[in-house]
């Protein structure tokens, strides 16, 4: 048997083609895997005690002294508070109102500071493991701040607007973060999985898919009950079950005019081979199927033999093996269809036919 699968080159059309019909598959393995990317950070991040985290915030209301040259909005913008809560002035005073036990780097990772909106309203935010210490960190930098607006000449006063009570944190910046990542892998797995099966299919679908088997002339697609049209049809022992698809109603004129021109290119192209060869046997060929001596014999009569090959069931080694079997029973073999092909495809692959 003569196999050219390492010369064969890709039809990146036709795999382009299905990938699109299972786009689909792609869409939602994104979503099952942004879901569990932010299932699983809920679980480890909620669920378990040990990697909870509560968090508390105040709103501070800064008034600022009079200042013409603006120095003062400059040094104490959105961008500097954050730093300003690990320096002396502010930390030192914290610490003064923590019980013993905490530590300056416990507290300064911790805390965060942040003008959201309007210069003159700072946001404290407060993240610990522990409601209690979430609470305790958080009142004890609200009183330094309150120093602060007492002792600083660039403030005639800060005073707490509110202060929220410790609650768990379920979604965070890192919620949307592990759905991101979790999308991004299904993804990508998904399509390179997907890749990989298209690489390895080797069904066939259109007339390029003969070249790696047969040199045998492509007759053309025929759809329906046209194989048994006009000329004698002898099966195998195996019982086929007619595909549905070919039967189903052409949606649109773009399909109609396509179909009506693959009919007419293959009866054109019986026409020629009857009259080269004489009356033509078309044998519908399953990927299961047994022949008998008899089916043999059947066929070896026969002036000319047109292969009929399903659409997307049967797969170029089993059609290669199917070939030089009947090869070697000195079969006359003239010609290869395709039957009940999908138009949806065709459409497309064939768009300006």
């Amino acid at each position: 048997m003569r196999m050219k699968y390492g010369n064969e080159g890709m039809d990146c059309k036709k795999y382009f083609l299905l990938f699109l019909g299972k786009a689909w598959l792609a869409a939602l393995a994104a979503v099952v895997g942004g879901v569990l990317g932010g299932g699983i950070y809920l679980f480890t991040h909620v669920a378990l005690n040990s990697n909870r985290e509560y968090q508390a915030e105040s709103k501070i209301y800064l008034t600022f002294a009079p200042d013409e040259s603006g120095e003062i909005y400059q040094a104490y913008n959105g961008y500097t508070w954050n730093d300003l809560m690990s320096t002396e002035p502010i930390l030192n005073t914290t610490m003064a109102y923590l019980p013993d036990g905490y530590t300056e780097e416990e507290v300064t990772a911790a805390t965060r500071a942040e003008i959201l909106s309007d210069l003159r309203l700072l946001t404290i935010t407060v993240t610990t493991s522990d409601p209690d210490k979430t609470a305790e960190i958080l009142k004890a930098t609200d009183m330094s701040l309150l120093e602060l607006g007492k002792r600083a000449k660039e403030f005639n006063g800060i005073e707490i607007y509110k202060e929220t009570e410790p609650e768990l944190v379920t979604v965070t910046p890192r919620m949307l973060q592990a759905v991101l990542v979790g999308l991004a892998l299904a993804l990508v797995f998904m399509l390179l999985a997907m890749a990989l099966c298209y690489v390895l299919d080797d069904k066939i679908y259109v007339p390029g898919d003969f070249k790696c088997v047969t040199e045998l002339p492509f007759v053309g697609f025929c759809f329906g009950e046209e194989s048994g049209e006009a000329v004698k049809s002898v099966k195998g022992d195996k019982k086929k079950k007619r595909s549905e698809e070919s039967k189903k109603p052409v949606k649109d004129d773009r399909e109609q005019k396509l179909l009506e021109n693959l009919r007419k290119d293959m009866e054109e192209n019986k026409a020629y081979l009857a009259e080269k060869t004489g009356t033509l046997t078309i044998l519908e060929l399953e990927r299961y199927q047994t022949f008998t001596e008899g089916t043999y014999d059947e066929l070896r009569k026969a002036e000319g033999i047109l292969l009929s090959v399903p659409y997307k069931k049967m797969d170029r080694t089993t059609l290669g093996y199917r070939i030089e079997q009947l090869a070697l029973q000195e079969c006359r073999l003239t010609g290869i269809l395709i039957r009940d092909a999908d138009m949806r495809l065709l459409k497309w692959y064939y768009n300006h036919l």
